[in-house]
């Protein structure tokens, strides 16, 4: 059994000479003078803090050195102890810090020696459990923890998630008993757990409210002594690999707000502008594409408005050349209040035409105006089914298109008008992801809906291109699909 009060630089030092990946690791020094400021014991064994903050740029190695201090804890303090590893769901606790315990134990024979990893539990032989547990974890009450590991905090927004780091308060009948938050900043008006926590820690430099001071001339660390808490919220860059190369690619990648948040740790609006041109505009190919034969799959998506909103149908398809999804036929109506779109003789006449002429694979609606539709047509056997926009719908749809386009995976043709609703496009990012936000936008952009469902589509039933066979009865093939009047086709 270790010395107990043994310091968490003297532990790391000595027992975690590899990290989770097995290469060689060592503490920076920056991470050293934070760790001797956060955890000075006094002369009685306690520590000044109970919360202890360390935030900072994302690959700054938080979820190692979180793990390592998990460790530390398990196999030096108060035995038996109850250490819990919480994030925001329990996939997340054990894909991260867990995880890296689990790494980091298989790559050091000394903590390996006394160390039996389990499923969701590790089992020290001092009698200490470390116990893997999401936010909106039930059975919390009366625990007798000494150490809890929060991951990625600024993702808890539910009061069950609030409510769980209530409960996990400090337990007075222990010697210490520690909360240790690995995390960057989060979303104002969204990650309110985090942004409480942070206008406790930091000083009026860093924010108008901040309540704490800082302590170290050099780093920005802070103590909040009253509230016991310690917090080190850092904006710069201090390791190796964060180079200006990195940083250049991750630009190149990130939406700004994105960048902004994991990069330099600041706090951000979760909403945003979604698609930028530098997103857009690099997927654009010159000219037409490739010409359909009536044998080329299309996925379809749908999304309709009466009177205030547009309606609008896009489709996609692979193109097997590149593989990668296409642009295909689309088009788009503009109802107004005094003349609403007569959905019989435009959304779906257009559907029936483009059924009659192409090869559909699938056609995702919102059934919100479609309800009949999408039932006459079903009836007619083209193969439409609902796609309701709900908050994970909204979310799958957001970051598939974010994807492609980040990749540049879908190509695109010269389309002004679906150019100009894509600029217009809110997104609102949350642990899942981009979530298109129509009631955000002030704008239209019901045809980036139904690219985004179309897309949808594509990427769910994988990659499908012309067989050369012809499955679909009802099919005319034509030797050339032209696009321009494709826009132009159909009742007004």
């Amino acid at each position: 059994m270790m010395k107990k009060n043994i310091s968490p630089l003297t532990f790391i030092d000595k027992l975690v000479r590899k990290n989770e990946l097995g290469q060689p690791f060592a503490l920076m020094d920056h991470q050293r003078e934070i760790l001797r400021l956060a955890f000075a014991f006094d002369e009685d064994g306690r520590l000044p803090y109970d919360t202890v903050i360390f935030s900072c740029p994302k690959k700054s190695g938080k979820t190692t050195l979180n793990a390592a201090l998990t460790l530390w804890w398990a196999l030096t303090q108060e035995p038996p102890n109850e250490c819990l590893v919480v994030a925001n769901d329990l996939e997340q606790a054990k894909a991260r810090a867990f995880a890296s315990c689990e790494g980091i134990i298989e790559n050091n024979p000394a903590l390996k020696a006394e160390c039996e990893v389990q499923q969701k539990n590790i089992y020290v032989d001092n009698g200490t459990a470390i116990t893997a547990i999401s936010s909106d974890y039930q059975g919390a009450s009366g625990s007798n923890h000494g150490w809890v590991s929060y991951e990625e905090i600024w993702a808890v927004s539910s009061e069950n998630g609030r409510r769980l780091f209530e409960e996990l308060t400090s337990v007075p009948t222990r010697r210490n008993s520690v909360k240790f938050i690995a995390t960057y900043a989060g979303f104002e008006g969204e990650s309110d757990l985090l942004f409480d926590l942070y206008k406790k820690s930091v000083d009026k430099f860093e924010h108008p409210e901040g309540q704490a001071v800082r302590i170290h001339p050099d780093l920005p660390v802070y103590a909040n002594r009253e509230a016991r808490i310690f917090c080190y919220w850092d904006h710069e860059p201090r390791m190796p690999w964060q180079t200006p190369e990195y940083y250049d690619s991750q630009r190149r990648t990130l939406r700004p707000n994105t960048y902004i948040r994991l990069h330099e740790n600041r706090w951000t609006s979760a909403e945003a502008a979604f698609i930028t041109p530098a997103l857009w505009d690099p997927c654009v190919t010159q000219g037409q594409p490739n010409l359909l034969n009536g044998r080329t799959p299309l996925f379809v998506g749908v999304d309709c408005g009466i009177k205030h909103d547009n309606a609008a149908v896009v489709s996609v398809f692979w193109d097997k050349d590149t593989d990668r999804l296409r642009l295909g036929p689309y088009r788009i109506w503009q109802p107004t209040p005094e003349n609403p779109l007569d959905i019989e003789n435009t959304v779906e006449w257009y559907l029936r035409n483009l059924y009659s002429r192409n090869r559909i694979e699938e056609i995702l609606a919102d059934p919100y105006q479609l309800h009949r539709s999408i039932t006459t047509l079903e009836a007619a056997g083209i193969p439409i089914r609902e796609f309701p926009q709900t908050t994970s719908n909204c979310t799958l749809m957001g970051q598939t298109l974010f994807d492609l386009l980040n990749g540049q995976k879908l190509l695109l043709y010269h389309a002004e008008d679906l150019r100009r609703q894509a600029m217009n496009t809110v997104a609102i990012e949350s642990p899942r992801g981009w979530r298109i936000a129509k009631e955000k936008s002030s704008k239209k952009i019901d045809a980036i809906s139904a690219l985004a469902m179309a897309c949808c589509a594509a990427i769910e039933r994988g990659k499908v291109v012309d067989t050369g066979e012809m499955d679909q009865a009802e099919v005319k093939v034509e030797s050339t699909f032209d696009v321009r009047e494709n826009l132009g086709v159909g009742p007004t």
